[in-house]
């Protein structure tokens, strides 16, 4: 196969390149395009003579260069050949969704805004040649407002997969609004201080632990951004390197990437992760707000819809007055995979400046139920035994292990 590409991204047919995966990557000029758009006009072989444009053939076109009325006239003039348009972040949410449902009727795919150059490429490889996506092992967690304790409850599961498992944990704050120490008696570094570093992709995975703070054996944690004036500065290979190295290095990480999703940071945690964990307590606001985010980001930008998710309920209470989990499950479409309840002294100890799990039984019994979860999606063996048999106290009030809360958590896919 052979690829044609109409963008301005040198990185991007170096990337192709280096793939291996096809037998030429040619890059080809839009007025190229508009010639070749002609009926009757041939392809020439001294444009790029070591091919010739043949069926099966692919065009790798981005939308900075062609309109969608120049992409259809491409599609007319070569029905056999795949195209896969590259879209930007620059239209607004209807615009996009329009522009998809186009693409999907004329046989166009799509690869959405964020990625990287070699990102593209590796979408290109699964769309043309059928490859699979590997375990990335990484696990991002997201907001559907401010405050709902996606940090805190980051921290607590990574404590305890750790304990569980002795799998090695890194997280990482990626929500560009707050850096994620408080509570916390922080010492490592943050993300903004290591933007040169990361985006020039000098910082090597050895180097990492040292860069963040141990919060407990096995389980490491790295603040995020807190300059709110570089959120929009930070760019998406910055953020793809730090997951990349980060992904060297430990056996699971977990990516907070806060309540508002479009950005770099975010968007990449969101792209490179598994699973999506998505954070909701019982407030209205909570849900018209996540309604909102799916509408306007989520689903045409990210195509929420393809990938896995899941419900984490927090600051939770029980009371007629308020709905409950199964009900707001149903009501948002998603499946939960726990519910940590409203726990009265974590403010307290948000305050006092030192972090820890809460105290609460019903706390840790949630907890637990979420991280043998992940655990079995991972297919990671639970080697404490302490743990184990704390594990099940807590299921003779829940159920068994092959509980309805388990039967959703589809196997990851075995790393390549």
């Amino acid at each position: 196969m052979n690829v044609y590409v109409v963008s301005n991204d040198r990185r991007l047919l170096e990337a192709l390149r280096l793939s291996g995966d096809y037998g030429s990557v040619a890059s080809v000029s839009k007025d190229m395009v508009s010639i070749l758009s002609i009926e009757g006009t041939a392809f020439p072989s001294a444009y790029h003579p070591e091919v010739l444009l043949l069926p099966g053939d692919a065009w790798i076109v981005s939308d900075g260069l062609l309109d969608l009325y120049e992409v259809f006239a491409l599609r007319s003039r070569y029905p056999s050949n795949r195209i896969i348009y590259l879209l930007s972040n620059e239209l607004d949410p209807q615009t996009m969704r329009t522009t998809q449902s186009l693409c999907a009727a004329q046989g166009i795919d799509y690869v959405s805004p964020y990625h990287t150059p070699e990102q593209v490429a590796e979408q290109a490889g699964r769309i043309c040649l059928a490859k699979e996506s590997p375990t990335s092992k990484v696990i991002a967690s997201i907001g559907a407002l401010p405050q709902l304790g996606v940090t805190s409850s980051l921290l607590a599961i990574g404590s305890s997969l750790a304990a569980l498992s002795g799998v090695r944990v890194g997280i990482f704050g990626l929500n560009g609004w707050n850096p994620g120490d408080s509570g916390l008696a922080y010492t490592g570094k943050y993300v903004d201080e290591l933007w040169g570093s990361l985006q020039g992709k000098q910082l090597q995975a050895t180097e990492l632990p040292n860069k963040m703070q141990l919060l407990a054996p096995n389980v490491y944690y790295m603040a995020g951004n807190r300059d709110l004036k570089k959120l929009y500065y930070y760019q998406t290979d910055g953020v793809s390197w730090l997951i990349e190295k980060a992904r060297e290095c430990f056996d699971l990480i977990l990516l907070d990437a806060g309540s508002y999703p479009d950005h770099a940071l975010a968007a990449q945690s969101i792209y490179a992760s598994d699973l999506l964990l998505v954070h909701m307590n019982q407030s209205q606001q909570a849900k018209i707000q996540w309604r909102r985010m799916c509408d306007h980001i989520l689903q045409p930008v990210f195509q929420w819809e393809q990938r896995q998710s899941m419900l984490l309920f927090n600051k939770m209470y029980h009371s007629p007055d308020v709905e409950n989990e199964k009900q707001l499950s149903r009501q948002l479409g998603m499946p939960y995979v726990g519910s940590f309840p409203y726990v009265p002294t974590f403010y307290r100890g948000e305050a006092e400046g030192g972090w820890a799990n809460p105290q609460s039984q019903e706390y840790n019994k949630e907890l637990q139920k979420v991280s043998k979860a992940i655990l079995h999606y991972y297919n990671l063996p639970v080697t404490s035994v302490t743990l184990m048999e704390e594990a099940r106290v807590s299921e003779s009030g829940t159920g068994s292990f092959r509980g309805s809360w388990l039967r959703w958590m589809k196997p990851a896919v075995k790393e390549a």
